[in-house]
């Protein structure tokens, strides 16, 4: 509003002539006049003086539009001069602080809570691992962040809350609010309003969290959903933010966060509607748009989540076989292999130097990563990757580094999500026994130590039940007893028909374990023959380290 008073006199004091009095025509007078009352406004030191100035700009300004010497935006004017008005007959000589410069604040918990679910459950977490269908886990992780979104959103408004009733009157939710509407204050209550707040927000939240989620899990990127969501909830911002994009007005309005920004929701208090006019949305239109959306977001995470139909009949040979495949990650390819087979009840090693390739291609045999994959094929039992639910249920990988724990849970609490999720009938209680883990299972894994930590993962591992494991570094950071511990562990499920692939530099404790080793020799997997220890070390020596 100011603004536009300051453009105006901006202008006329360029027009403006030098002579003055009875030598101004009838319109140099009025424009005078204007500009008069605009300095009046913008000199003001207290609301009651501006509102007083402002409102007789305005009034002239409608004189102007309606005799026809002035011609622009008449429909904002009359809501300015309604809005100024309306203050000064209701008595109020302050005008009241606004929160509407920031429309998108009260969104901020569900942005925040997308980051943090997206982040727990991105590729490579004990979550993702999980043996559900795609779909399935997009639903979950939506309701997830609206759960989370929601409680963080209550216990911010909490205090505010608390404080305003504490001021007007416990139990007093009908106590009278004015907001402007339509050009003119109109009266509601507290609990009116608290309800529509609440709606809008939860309504634009829903949207941001499919949104997110969506966009996230399409892209496989964890931060694209809530960028995009906060794009989307900043947009209708932007006019108030620079006149500039006035014009873009009807272009913001058909964003689907418009209609969810509390003022527009409520109405404009404190607010002057120079770029907002007209009533706030109304319950049946803001969730009919949030449904609109949704239903879009969901069908295009349908289509993002689909998981082809394996043509004819599975093979009926078991094993874990990778076979004419090249593998990668971004836009480089790193190994070729000409077949990986690993049939039920072997253990196989992989051996390599770091920096080789080895843990992209045990993702790549994960599943959990299908774009590791550039060419080839995949599966397990017959069942392909692209399955991924199935799949799941058939292959696990323990990664070498912190992404299958979560700090703030404790070692039984990972433990107990493995065995719902994957439908274990694993005996708990003795695993922990025999790894020798049952004395800090409460502690969260955070205050473990790098060698807890290997033993509660290989824990996780076998309480899957999955015929396949992949063991990514599994005996690092382990004392000589622990390794005999794990070691143990891990022959008793070859012992049982599991299979068993394992990377790992303790080469003494790889050849005790496995039937056959895999290297990589210059971007290409290459079996080796089962050997002593002191053969696998004399191998080891002479590829890697002949050319130096």
């Amino acid at each position: 509003m100011k603004q536009g008073m300051q453009s105006f006199v901006d202008a006329f004091n360029t027009r403006a002539p030098q002579a003055s009095g009875t030598d101004l025509s009838p319109e140099q007078q009025n424009d005078a006049e204007l500009a008069r009352y605009a300095n009046a406004a913008l000199a003001a030191q207290t609301d009651a003086a501006f509102l007083d100035s402002a409102e007789s700009y305005y009034a002239l300004m409608g004189e102007g539009f309606q005799s026809g010497s002035i011609v622009g935006d008449r429909e904002t004017n009359d809501a300015d001069l309604a809005y100024c008005r309306a203050l000064s007959s209701s008595g109020i000589t302050d005008i009241p602080a606004s929160a509407s410069d920031l429309p998108f604040l009260p969104f901020i918990p569900f942005l925040l809570s997308s980051i943090l679910v997206l982040g727990a459950t991105r590729p490579g977490t004990l979550a993702a691992k999980a043996p559900a269908p795609k779909f399935r886990r997009l639903i979950q992780i939506v309701f997830s962040i609206i759960a989370a979104g929601t409680a963080m959103l209550l216990a911010g408004l909490a205090p505010g809350g608390i404080y305003a009733l504490a001021l007007n009157g416990f139990g007093q939710i009908g106590y009278p609010i004015a907001f402007f509407h339509d050009g003119a204050l109109a009266t509601t209550t507290a609990g009116n309003v608290f309800t529509t707040l609440l709606l809008a927000l939860l309504a634009g939240g829903t949207l941001i969290s499919v949104c997110s989620a969506v966009l996230s899990t399409a892209t496989r990127r964890v931060l694209a959903g809530p960028l995009t969501s906060a794009l989307l909830v900043a947009a209708p911002a932007f006019p108030l933010l620079s006149d500039s994009a006035l014009e873009h007005n009807a272009v913001l309005g058909l964003l689907p966060l418009a209609v969810f920004s509390p003022i527009e929701a409520t109405g404009y208090v404190g607010c002057f509607p120079t770029e907002f006019i007209g009533s706030g949305s109304g319950s049946a239109s803001m969730l009919a748009v949030a449904l609109a959306y949704v239903a879009v977001f969901f069908a295009v995470g349908a289509v993002a989540t689909r998981s082809p139909k394996q043509p004819g009949p599975a093979k009926k040979h078991h094993g874990l076989e990778l076979l004419d495949a090249s593998v990668g990650y971004g836009s480089t390819t790193i190994l070729s292999i000409g077949s990986l087979f690993l049939s039920p009840g072997t253990a196989a090693g992989l051996v390599a130097p770091n920096g080789s390739g080895k843990t992209t291609l045990l993702e790549a045999l994960s599943g959990q990563f299908p774009t590791r994959i550039r060419s080839g094929s995949l599966a397990a039992d017959g069942i392909s990757q692209r399955r991924s639910a199935e799949f799941a249920e058939l292959v696990y990988l323990s990664s070498s580094g912190g992404t299958d724990l979560y700090p703030t849970l404790s070692a039984i609490e990972h433990l107990a999500f493995v065995r719902e999720a994957w439908k274990s009938a694993a005996d708990i209680d003795s695993l922990c026994s025999s790894l020798g883990i049952s004395p800090y299972l409460d502690k969260p894994t955070r205050k473990l130590s790098t060698g807890m930590k290997q033993q509660v993962k290989l824990a996780m591992a076998i309480s899957t039940d999955c015929p396949y494991l992949i063991l990514d570094e599994p005996l690092n950071g382990l004392d000589p007893g622990k390794r005999k511990t794990s070691c143990d562990a891990m022959r008793s499920e070859v012992a049982r028909g599991r299979s068993v692939l394992i990377s790992s530099h303790l080469l003494d404790d790889l050849a005790d374990l496995t039937n056959s080793f895999y290297f990589i020799e210059a971007g290409t997997l290459v079996e080796k023959i089962k050997s002593s220890s002191q053969t696998l070390k004399q191998e080891y020596l002479d590829t890697y380290e002949r050319g130096e």
